[in-house]
């Protein structure tokens, strides 16, 4: 195939193991990233050609017309960040790439087998295919990441450094309650001690003896230790409780998304729904999880928390 017919293709894997690093691209020319999350999507059209290619040729397409980002949302998990990305992708013009697996294979690899400045350079290559210009209308692009690529946040001031953070947090205690109740991926790297030192910076020895709740709060915690060490004093950290108005009040804005009635009368309406779910599900409102049930969060998470939220507007 030649190269240029791969412009409006969109990059859905990436290897990095060894001898060669390749990129897998699949033809989504016609789909929008309609689902909840990215990877959702590009499973849905599994069964489209792929085309293999080595990281220079994505770096020769890296010409064709693309978006740089409006912003990255980041988050601590099971928080409302999903409601973020499916609200702001209801606004006309706008791409919304929600934790692309891509991304997610490039940060999670040892960075002692990797060059920070190559790794740089790829994030910034990859986050621009993704808002590679395919239908013609696209005027705004959005990415949001996986929690815990919050740890990572110098890849993404490096690659993009002028573009506008935002963090949605929630109350530990209820984070922890979902997340012991249906565990993310991430939690299975208790299991791998060495992997959980270079994505949380925890202590493999102290992973070793750790129950699967101090686990969870010790990485819940290094995730908003890395928030509080390299956000700048511009980027918006808005609480659970605030949303969905701070979608429109507070978060567009700091993305120099501007709004009229009718966008905002949109993203109400799909407030509605259930985020996580492709259908149109009418959000059923659950009650907060017991607080007392989580005793670690209390130990571990709550000082450092107190921090995030004495931050200006962060309660917001």
């Amino acid at each position: 195939m030649e190269l240029s017919a791969l412009a409006q293709w969109t990059p859905v894997r990436l290897s990095l193991q060894p001898p060669d690093a390749v990129v897998d691209w699949c033809d989504l020319r016609g789909i929008r990233f309609e689902e909840p999350f990215f990877d959702q999507t590009v499973a849905r059209w599994a069964e489209r050609p792929l085309v293999r290619t080595s990281l220079q040729e994505m770096a020769l397409l890296d010409a064709e017309p693309s978006l740089d980002p409006a912003g990255f949302v980041f988050h601590m998990s099971r928080c409302g960040s999903t409601l973020v990305s499916r609200l702001l992708a209801t606004l006309p013009g706008m791409v919304v790439a929600s934790e692309p697996g891509p991304v997610n294979a490039l940060l999670e690899i040892d960075p002692e087998l990797v060059d920070p400045a190559a790794q740089v350079t790829v994030l910034r290559l990859l986050i621009r295919a993704l808002g590679r210009i395919r239908f013609g209308d696209e005027t705004r692009f959005v990415v949001k990441l996986s929690s815990w690529n919050v740890r990572l946040l110098p890849l993404f001031r490096a690659a993009f450094p002028d573009v506008p953070w935002i963090f949605v947090h929630r109350d530990p205690a209820e984070v922890m309650a979902s997340i012991l109740s249906g565990p993310p991926g991430w939690m299975q790297l208790r299991r791998f001690p060495g992997r959980a030192k270079y994505l949380f910076g925890l202590d493999p020895a102290a992973v070793e003896a750790m129950t699967p709740e101090e686990f969870c709060a010790s990485t819940l915690a290094s995730m908003i230790e890395a928030w509080l060490a390299e956000a700048p004093p511009d980027a918006v950290a808005v609480d659970y409780r605030a949303l969905p108005v701070a979608i429109w009040e507070r978060i567009a804005p700091a993305l120099g998304l501007g709004l009229r009635d009718e966008d905002i009368a949109r993203m109400a309406e799909e407030a509605r729904y259930s985020a996580k779910e492709p259908g149109r599900r009418v959000f059923a409102v659950a009650p907060p999880p017991l607080r007392d049930e989580q005793p670690a969060a209390s130990h571990l998470i709550q000082p450092v928390y107190r921090r995030l939220t004495a931050l200006p507007g962060a309660r917001r």
